[in-house]
Parts: C-alpha cells; sequence; structure tokens
C-alpha cells in the first residue's frame, strides 16, 4: 500500500470520447469536450497545490498550466492556496522547446522539471536557467521519489494532466488516489489512438479497481470522479479507498 503520509494526495484529471481516445491517431490538439469541462478542470487546477504533466502532452498540447478564470483565481485564494501552482514536468530526455508554455510566469508558481540522472549536461544547464532541475533516477525518472520530495515541499494535493504514459506509471507504482474522468459526447476509434492509460498493462488478475464516488451530467458530457480501492475487491467494507482527499 503507498502510504499518504510520504507523498501528496494525487487526483488524474482527463477528458476522453466515448471510446476512451484522449486524442487521434495523429495526436491532434483535443478538441471534443465543453467550456464547461474547461471550467471543471480550471476548479481542480485551483484546489491543487501543484500541477504535473508529461514532456510529451507538453510538446503536443503546450497547454497553459494556470488557473486561467478570475472567479476561480479568487476561489484559490478563499481555499488560503499559493497564487501560483507550482508546476512539475517529467522527462527522461529533457528535451523541451524554447517557447514551451512551462516556462511562462503567468501566476508566479515555481517550475520544476524532474528528469534522470544521465540527462546530457548542455541540456541541463539550459533548463537549469528557466526552472528548478531535479535528476531523479536513472532511464525514467523515479515517480515516488519525485513525489515525496514534493511533499517535503509542503505539497499536499498534485492535479496530474497526463499524458497516458505518465497516468499508467503513476498507477502501476500505486500513486493515485483519486481518477476525474470527463466522457465526451464523440467517437474517434483508431488502433493507434491514445487513451487514458498506455504503458505496458496488467493481466486480468492485476488490474487496477474504482469506486465511483461522484456522477454528473452537463449536456451530452458525464463528469465522473472515481477513489482508487486499495486493500480489498469490488468496492466492499474491508476495501481502503481515498476518495475525497
Amino acid at each position: 500500500m503507498s502510504s499518504r503520509m510520504e507523498r501528496p494526495y494525487v487526483s488524474i484529471n482527463m477528458a476522453c470520447t466515448v471510446d476512451g481516445k484522449i486524442t487521434s491517431a495523429g495526436r491532434e490538439y483535443p478538441r471534443f469536450s465543453s467550456s464547461y469541462d474547461r471550467e471543471n478542470m480550471d476548479r481542480l487546477r485551483a484546489e491543487s497545490d501543484a500541477l504535473m504533466v508529461g514532456a510529451g502532452t507538453m510538446r503536443a498540447d503546450n497547454p497553459k498550466l494556470h488557473v486561467r478564470s478570475r472567479r476561480m483565481r479568487e476561489y484559490r485564494r478563499s481555499l488560503g492556496r499559493a497564487a501560483g501552482l507550482i508546476k512539475v514536468l517529467v522527462t527522461a530526455s529533457g528535451q523541451l522547446a524554447e517557447d514551451s508554455r512551462f516556462f511562462d510566469d503567468t501566476d508566479g508558481g515555481a517550475r520544476v522539471v524532474a528528469t534522470v540522472e544521465e540527462v546530457a549536461t548542455e541540456r541541463l544547464r539550459e533548463l537549469e536557467g528557466r526552472a528548478e532541475v531535479w535528476r531523479i533516477g536513472r532511464g525514467s525518472v523515479d515517480l515516488r521519489a519525485v513525489l515525496a520530495r514534493l511533499k517535503e515541499r509542503g505539497v499536499e494535493r498534485l492535479l496530474v494532466e497526463g499524458g497516458a504514459e505518465l497516468n499508467w506509471r503513476l498507477f502501476d507504482a500505486d500513486l493515485v488516489d483519486e481518477l476525474n474522468v470527463t466522457v465526451a459526447p464523440s467517437l474517434l476509434g483508431g488502433r493507434d489512438a491514445p487513451s487514458l492509460l498506455e504503458g505496458s498493462g496488467w493481466r486480468m488478475a492485476d488490474q487496477r479497481r474504482l469506486r465511483l464516488v461522484d456522477l454528473r451530467r452537463e449536456g451530452d458530457e458525464l463528469y465522473c470522479r472515481y477513489a482508487v480501492i486499495r486493500g480489498g475487491d469490488d468496492g466492499n467494507d474491508e476495501a481502503q479507498t481515498r476518495g475525497t482527499g
């Protein structure tokens, strides 16, 4: 079991089509969710201390990593949280475009690049001039160590916004407490189109179990919030869940 004392509460937020795709096989910018979904994403950011994304998502979508609306920024202040989110980028290669929005200083939040020990020295120098660089792990970033360091930094709630490989690695390491999924009323198909989780997958016997703790409908979209079940099967009384943070 993964101890909450050693890391922040981890929530993943993703939008997907009815067939579970987060983008097309061509990795286009996803355009299937609504303005309400974007508002919901903003609320989840406002309630978090830090925001984590994978480098692939950053390179493909180049999203803005801050609380966007004034109303949600005011809501964030009412919660007593710092004005800016700590932004964490997970990358084994250290490769990121010079004009990446990850380096924007829109809200004054700290920027952390979590990478591996063997990242090229010249690339490391470039990154260190624009963000904190944490070299944690060899071959792949040690996510458990990254979360422990964030906890030491005072991060209590971490929001993860993909991509699919990062999502899978966090689930595979038993580091996720909550999954928020917006199901958009569209289909994409494509055997090469990414879904919510990629990675090598699990055997049927090792599947991860979830408990639905909230379900809302807004127009034709569904908003699902799941707690990760630990210590039991099928959400029975002996199962340990972390659903509300």
